[in-house]
């Protein structure tokens, strides 16, 4: 009997801290909802599959340190459609993908930075991205394909 209460009380702790996640990302969704002027008409939160994408792409980049990006090759490329991604914050802040145009999250930079102090703008074509560090200074770069 006592160890079905542990077994009920383990899976009522992991419940309890799923629920605190989801009620923490909830939070950071409404502030964005409520303080980023016309959020809902420019921005759209990443579908499950597109956050596999870009965890996939996040896997595969290489960081000097937690946030941020060794970048060896610099390029420029024309950005429409990127994602948003936090590199530093709470463990809620790295599970929320904003999806936008490039011109409209840069100009909402602000906003963004007093969430994370790096970000990374990933293109929706999965090979490029921008790394905006702590000083608010971008780079340009594409993933290298390993074969």
């Amino acid at each position: 009997m006592n160890d079905d209460r542990k077994l009920v009380l383990a899976q009522k702790k992991v419940q309890l801290k799923e629920e605190q996640k989801r009620a923490e990302i909830q939070q950071y969704k409404d502030h964005f909802a409520k303080n980023i002027e016309h959020f809902s008409q420019k921005y759209r939160y990443a579908d499950e599959s597109e956050a596999f994408k870009i965890e996939e792409f996040i896997s595969k980049l290489n960081f000097i340190r937690p946030g941020q990006l060794a970048i060896k090759k610099v390029c420029t490329h024309s950005y429409e459609n990127v994602y948003l991604c936090f590199l530093m914050g709470t463990e809620a802040l790295f599970q929320i993908y904003i999806f936008g145009k490039y011109d409209d999250i840069m100009s909402d930079y602000d906003e963004w930075e007093v969430f994370s102090p790096y970000l990374l703008l990933v293109d929706e074509d999965f090979i490029h991205y921008v790394y905006v560090n702590d000083y608010g200074e971008t780079m340009e770069s594409k993933i290298e394909m390993y074969l």
